[in-house]
């Protein structure tokens, strides 16, 4: 089986997410779920991608803008986990962060993943690939464990 790039590993765990976003406006219990996947995905996509872009001077202020976005998102999901769900707000609270959200996923998917695939060989996307799925895998078989 062919390796898959980080790049879409990172836009099919995206697509994952999007998916539990449209769940949660039916059962909003999933919130957690999501809020696992996202704190996952965030430090992997940080730690391997993020780390090596940020070295790049042509692509360092994209990668760095991307950080803060998870700064920001970060913020929110703690605000939304703390929130308590049956409150008249909650609803509104999740669809401002869900909009923050998907700005974020499609800036990311149309501005920095191109820019990764340009300025890293297709052998590093490869190996940062099979990382991120395999960390990925790891953590959130042990985060959804201890819900």
């Amino acid at each position: 089986m062919k390796a898959k790039s980080i790049i879409e590993e990172l836009k099919a765990h995206h697509n994952e997410m999007r998916k539990l976003q449209k769940e949660i406006e039916d059962d909003r219990s999933k919130y957690i779920i999501l809020k696992k996947h996202l704190d996952v995905h965030h430090e992997l996509e940080e730690d391997i991608l993020l780390s090596e872009l940020h070295k790049n001077d042509a692509v360092k202020n994209e990668s760095l803008e991307s950080k803060e976005e998870h700064f920001v998102l970060n913020f929110l999901l703690m605000d939304l986990a703390d929130f308590p769900q049956d409150n008249f707000r909650w609803p509104i609270k999740f669809q401002v962060f869900s909009e923050i959200l998907n700005h974020h996923l499609e800036e990311e998917e149309e501005d920095l993943f191109p820019e990764a695939e340009k300025h890293l060989s297709k052998n590093k996307l490869e190996e940062f690939g099979a990382r991120f799925f395999e960390l990925k895998e790891k953590r959130l078989k042990y985060e959804l464990q201890i819900k």
